[in-house]
């Protein structure tokens, strides 16, 4: 080959170190990019021709090409924000993401997603987020992969009080009474009120009123007052319920628990009639120390709509309610590959399934060897800072060198045109 060849091969190292640098310099202006993953770029010879000599055949290279760009899927740092709908994701997988028109799926390792004007659950590009959505129970996951939808004026239905809960200590020095309800604040040794919630969620208050009526021996009477009675009158208890409860000589409970809470025929003044109750009092104790309430719960609850969301390592969306329920409302998925080299890259922080890739591997957080969520944080930039400018400085060298080559060769052409 001529002296000429070695411009097109000085010419081809400079081609390739440029676009070398070009890659440092997309890594090194990502740094602050959530989710971003840096690239590294490789170099392969190219051969111009073979010689045949004495010893058999030599291979002569006419320079250098660009073999491949693969990603850097190393973790970045994770960092806390102070948005709950960020995450990130702690080990293996990607977020999948969907195009609403072209329902094309994409991954990325960015978490910065917010709840848009329709409820879904989307990334800053609009891409909807992927998930299982759980069933209007919120206990059973529906195991099709779907948009994840968190709907704001989402509204629980309200739930009928049915088990009423309570743990309290009754003065066993006391004096023994008999209860009247005409003066059931006077014939009585101790009380404490309760709210339950009829079958349209509407609340009712209760007065439970105890009275001590012999040794280890009280009785416990529920009032209501007549103003939320049907056919009632304000300012007068009517009787709700009615028991007993007894107790050994070391101060605990003897009677069998639960017992019944409402006695029957209250109709409340919205028209609705009282349901079924039960009372559990175990745990509750008669100790020569002063009445007091130690635990008190009921199980019923209002309606009530969607005051915010919180996400669980494992990728539950759980929604919490006005009314203090909470109830999951759907499932992040993830996604992993067989071979992460061959994703393709597709801009804004996306990657694109190839055949090199192989199919996505769909599975829940923490399952199939996949990541957990962390919510209220951001994987950031894997792009090493250090190691950019160590390669930038190598890069430039190599191309001022490729550029030497280049003069030098003009310099032995212009040699050998003073031949004579």
């Amino acid at each position: 080959m001529s002296i000429a060849s070695s411009f097109y091969s000085a010419l081809s190292g400079m081609n390739t170190n440029g676009i070398a640098m070009q890659v440092i310099a997309d890594n090194i202006s990502n740094t602050n990019t959530v989710g971003f993953k840096s690239t590294t770029i490789q170099f392969e010879d190219i051969l111009g021709m073979s010689l045949e000599g004495i010893g058999g055949f030599s291979h002569l290279g006419v320079g250098a090409n660009v073999s491949a760009m693969p990603c850097s899927f190393t973790q970045g740092t994770v960092v806390t924000t102070s948005v709950g709908t960020d995450l990130a994701v702690n080990g293996k997988g990607f977020f999948i993401v969907e195009d609403a028109i072209t329902n094309e799926q994409s991954y990325t390792r960015a978490g910065n997603f917010h709840v848009d004007s329709d409820g879904y659950f989307v990334n800053v590009n609009n891409l909807r987020v992927q998930g299982y959505l759980y069933d209007a129970s919120g206990t059973n996951l529906v195991e099709t992969l779907n948009d994840i939808v968190v709907d704001q004026t989402n509204m629980i239905a309200p739930s009928t009080t049915e088990e009423v809960n309570m743990m309290l200590n009754l003065d066993s020095a006391e004096e023994d009474k008999t209860f009247d309800l005409a003066d059931p604040g006077g014939t009585s040794n101790y009380s404490t009120a309760l709210t339950i919630y009829d079958t349209l969620g509407q609340s009712h208050t209760i007065t439970i009123y105890f009275t001590k009526t012999g040794d280890q021996a009280w009785e416990w009477n529920a009032t209501i007052d007549g103003s939320d009675v049907d056919g009632g009158t304000p300012g007068t208890a009517q009787l709700f319920g009615t028991g007993d409860i007894g107790f050994t000589t070391d101060g605990l409970l003897s009677t069998a628990m639960p017992v019944d809470f409402y006695a029957g025929g209250i109709t409340f003044s919205n028209g609705i009639a009282a349901t079924d109750i039960e009372v559990d009092f175990s745990s509750t104790t008669q100790y020569g120390s002063p009445s007091i309430i130690q635990s008190l719960s009921q199980d019923g609850y209002a309606a009530g709509t969607l005051s915010g969301i919180n996400i669980t390592s494992e990728g539950d969306i759980v929604g919490h309610f006005t009314n203090g329920a909470v109830k999951n409302i759907a499932r992040l998925a993830l996604a992993d590959f067989p071979s992460l080299t061959g994703l393709e890259r597709a801009g804004s922080l996306l990657f694109k399934e190839t055949t090199e890739s192989g199919d996505p591997l769909v599975n829940k957080p923490g399952e199939g060897g996949l990541g957990e969520v962390a919510a209220g944080m951001l994987e950031e930039s894997n792009v090493d800072l250090a190691a950019e400018f160590i390669r930038m400085i190598i890069t430039q060298r190599a191309y001022q060198a490729n550029s030497k080559v280049i003069s030098t060769t003009d310099e032995m052409l212009a040699q050998l045109m003073t031949i004579k």
